[in-house]
């Protein structure tokens, strides 16, 4: 049997909204230890399960919006290759190499987005050079995505490994 493990899951466009029926859902559905951040789709759970795919569909099905699921390892990783320290945003997948190519290609203004795997670092709005609105990021790419500020990364980071020291100290094991 696996222990559980912490996930955080970042719904997209959730904003200002209540976030106990999420929370509500998200234990009806099994995932225990949920706790959310701000009003803006950002859940804490723990789960058995290391499929974050199955995680993510099941979870945007329930509560239906599209749904992003990190470990605190993963969340670690982009809280710490972040080189702008502005805006993440976090993809369902990587684009292709070719949709890669030419977003990277686009004559952006400075600073030039960052694409690793399914995090894109960028500063907002993004927008390219001689024009004033902003780039379609998704439309770009092709590919799904939420944004979250670096801070309320950082933060949910924070969180979870707060929880992983704190379950250190009591001798637990999830």
């Amino acid at each position: 049997m696996v222990s559980p493990r912490r996930h955080v899951v970042l719904l997209r466009a959730i904003t200002n909204v209540p976030m106990k029926p999420f929370r509500d859902a998200m234990e009806e559905m099994g995932f225990t230890d949920v706790e959310s951040y701000a009003t803006s789709g950002n859940l804490l759970f723990d789960a058995r399960t290391t499929d974050a795919r199955a995680l993510e569909r099941r979870i945007g099905r329930r509560l239906g919006t599209d749904a992003f699921v990190r470990t605190r390892t993963e969340m670690a990783r982009v809280v710490a290759q972040d080189p702008l320290d502005a805006i993440v945003m976090f993809l369902e997948r990587p684009p292709t190499t070719a949709r890669k190519r030419a977003f990277l290609d686009l004559d952006v203004r400075e600073p030039r987005p960052v694409l690793r795997g399914r995090t894109l670092y960028l500063s907002y709005p993004l927008l390219l050079r001689g024009r004033r609105t902003h780039l379609d990021v998704e439309d770009a790419l092709a590919v799904r995505g939420t944004f979250r500020t670096s801070r309320v990364v950082a933060t949910l980071l924070a969180r979870m490994s707060d929880r992983t020291r704190d379950d250190q100290a009591r001798g637990t094991t999830r």
